[in-house]
Protein backbone atom coordinates (compact mmCIF):
# COMPACT_ATOMS: atom_id res chain seq x y z
CA UNK A 1 0.00 0.00 0.00
CA UNK A 2 1.22 3.49 -0.75
CA UNK A 3 1.73 5.85 2.17
CA UNK A 4 -1.46 7.83 2.81
CA UNK A 5 -3.74 5.20 1.24
CA UNK A 6 -6.64 3.73 3.20
CA UNK A 7 -5.53 0.24 4.22
CA UNK A 8 -8.53 -0.60 6.41
CA UNK A 9 -11.87 0.75 7.55
CA UNK A 10 -14.25 -0.19 10.34
CA UNK A 11 -17.95 0.56 10.58
CA UNK A 12 -19.90 -0.12 13.79
CA UNK A 13 -23.70 -0.07 13.99
CA UNK A 14 -25.35 -0.42 17.40
CA UNK A 15 -28.96 -1.44 17.95
CA UNK A 16 -30.36 0.30 21.02
CA UNK A 17 -33.49 -0.69 22.94
CA UNK A 18 -34.86 1.28 25.86
CA UNK A 19 -31.72 3.42 25.82
CA UNK A 20 -29.24 0.56 26.19
CA UNK A 21 -27.10 -1.17 23.55
CA UNK A 22 -28.59 -4.53 22.65
CA UNK A 23 -26.80 -5.59 19.47
CA UNK A 24 -23.64 -4.42 17.74
CA UNK A 25 -22.51 -5.11 14.19
CA UNK A 26 -18.94 -4.25 13.24
CA UNK A 27 -17.62 -4.59 9.70
CA UNK A 28 -13.87 -4.34 9.17
CA UNK A 29 -12.61 -4.22 5.60
CA UNK A 30 -8.88 -4.28 4.96
CA UNK A 31 -6.37 -4.60 2.14
CA UNK A 32 -3.41 -5.32 4.42
CA UNK A 33 -2.99 -6.20 8.06
CA UNK A 34 -0.16 -3.67 8.40
CA UNK A 35 -2.21 -0.83 9.93
CA UNK A 36 -1.70 1.61 12.78
CA UNK A 37 -4.76 0.38 14.71
CA UNK A 38 -4.97 -2.52 17.16
CA UNK A 39 -7.82 -4.34 15.41
CA UNK A 40 -8.33 -8.09 15.66
CA UNK A 41 -7.92 -8.84 11.94
CA UNK A 42 -8.49 -12.46 11.03
CA UNK A 43 -7.22 -14.14 7.85
CA UNK A 44 -10.51 -14.09 5.87
CA UNK A 45 -14.22 -14.43 6.36
CA UNK A 46 -16.55 -13.29 9.08
CA UNK A 47 -16.26 -13.43 12.85
CA UNK A 48 -19.38 -13.76 14.98
CA UNK A 49 -18.99 -12.90 18.66
CA UNK A 50 -21.77 -13.31 21.19
CA UNK A 51 -21.11 -11.77 24.59
CA UNK A 52 -23.96 -13.02 26.73
CA UNK A 53 -25.21 -15.95 28.77
CA UNK A 54 -23.82 -18.36 26.16
CA UNK A 55 -20.69 -16.59 24.85
CA UNK A 56 -19.43 -17.60 21.41
CA UNK A 57 -16.55 -16.64 19.14
CA UNK A 58 -17.04 -18.21 15.72
CA UNK A 59 -14.90 -17.78 12.60
CA UNK A 60 -16.60 -18.32 9.25
CA UNK A 61 -13.81 -18.74 6.73
CA UNK A 62 -14.07 -18.55 2.97
CA UNK A 63 -13.14 -21.83 1.31
CA UNK A 64 -11.20 -19.98 -1.37
CA UNK A 65 -7.42 -19.69 -1.67
CA UNK A 66 -6.23 -16.15 -0.89
CA UNK A 67 -5.05 -15.77 -4.50
CA UNK A 68 -8.70 -16.10 -5.67
CA UNK A 69 -10.31 -13.82 -3.05
CA UNK A 70 -10.44 -10.89 -5.48
CA UNK A 71 -12.51 -13.00 -7.87
CA UNK A 72 -14.75 -14.66 -5.27
CA UNK A 73 -15.43 -11.99 -2.65
CA UNK A 74 -17.64 -9.62 -4.73
CA UNK A 75 -20.28 -12.36 -4.86
CA UNK A 76 -20.16 -12.60 -1.06
CA UNK A 77 -20.45 -8.88 -0.38
CA UNK A 78 -22.44 -7.32 -3.23
CA UNK A 79 -25.73 -9.16 -2.72
CA UNK A 80 -27.29 -6.65 -0.29
CA UNK A 81 -26.44 -3.66 -2.48
CA UNK A 82 -27.71 -5.35 -5.65
CA UNK A 83 -30.98 -6.35 -3.96
CA UNK A 84 -31.43 -2.77 -2.66
CA UNK A 85 -31.68 -1.26 -6.16
CA UNK A 86 -35.44 -1.77 -6.64
CA UNK A 87 -36.18 -0.55 -3.07
CA UNK A 88 -34.12 2.60 -3.49
CA UNK A 89 -35.68 3.33 -6.90
CA UNK A 90 -39.20 2.93 -5.45
CA UNK A 91 -38.51 5.12 -2.38
CA UNK A 92 -39.74 8.72 -2.14
CA UNK A 93 -37.27 11.39 -3.25
CA UNK A 94 -34.83 12.73 -0.66
CA UNK A 95 -32.93 11.20 2.21
CA UNK A 96 -34.87 8.40 3.88
CA UNK A 97 -34.03 6.85 7.25
CA UNK A 98 -33.36 3.13 7.10
CA UNK A 99 -36.42 2.44 9.26
CA UNK A 100 -38.66 4.02 6.60
CA UNK A 101 -37.56 1.52 3.94
CA UNK A 102 -38.51 -2.16 3.72
CA UNK A 103 -35.97 -4.81 4.65
CA UNK A 104 -33.61 -5.78 1.86
CA UNK A 105 -34.22 -9.47 1.24
CA UNK A 106 -32.68 -11.38 -1.64
CA UNK A 107 -35.01 -12.38 -4.44
CA UNK A 108 -33.63 -15.73 -5.48
CA UNK A 109 -36.48 -16.67 -7.79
Amino acid sequence: MEKGAVAAQKMIVTGVRDGRPLLRFAATWYCTDVIDQDWDLRATGWQVVVDGDAPLDVDLRFAVPIERMGDASPGLTANRAVNAVRIVCAAPAGIQPTAALPQIIANLG
